[in-house]
């Protein structure tokens, strides 16, 4: 009766153990879906933020080159454009590449 039992047992805990890989390949999967779903929301953040920013500094030169002359708005169009190429157009650049780059 003593081997039975020993042999239950381990059947027991193997079971156990089948079950809690199952439950680690699940939650690790679960967390492989969030950080992608994660990266992909930065990055549309990112790009939205970009493309809104481009679309302002069109309309705001169309708009003012159309009420002001243009030389009372080339200074700020030239700040505006100086933001959007040295300053947000890196970041766009290496959050699309981190995003496309990692699995």
């Amino acid at each position: 009766m003593a081997a039975a039992d020993i042999d239950a047992a381990f059947a027991a805990t193997l079971q156990e153990q089948q079950q809690a890989a199952k439950e680690l390949e699940a939650s690790e999967a679960r967390l492989k879906r969030q950080q992608a779903d994660d990266r992909s929301a930065i990055a549309k953040i990112i790009v939205v933020a970009f493309v809104v920013l481009i679309a302002w500094v069109v309309i705001a030169a169309t708009v003012g080159a159309a009420l002001f002359a243009w030389d009372e708005i080339a200074e700020p169009v030239k700040v505006l454009m100086t933001i959007l190429s040295s300053v947000l157009l890196p970041v766009v650049t290496l959050v699309i590449g981190y995003y496309f780059g990692s699995k």
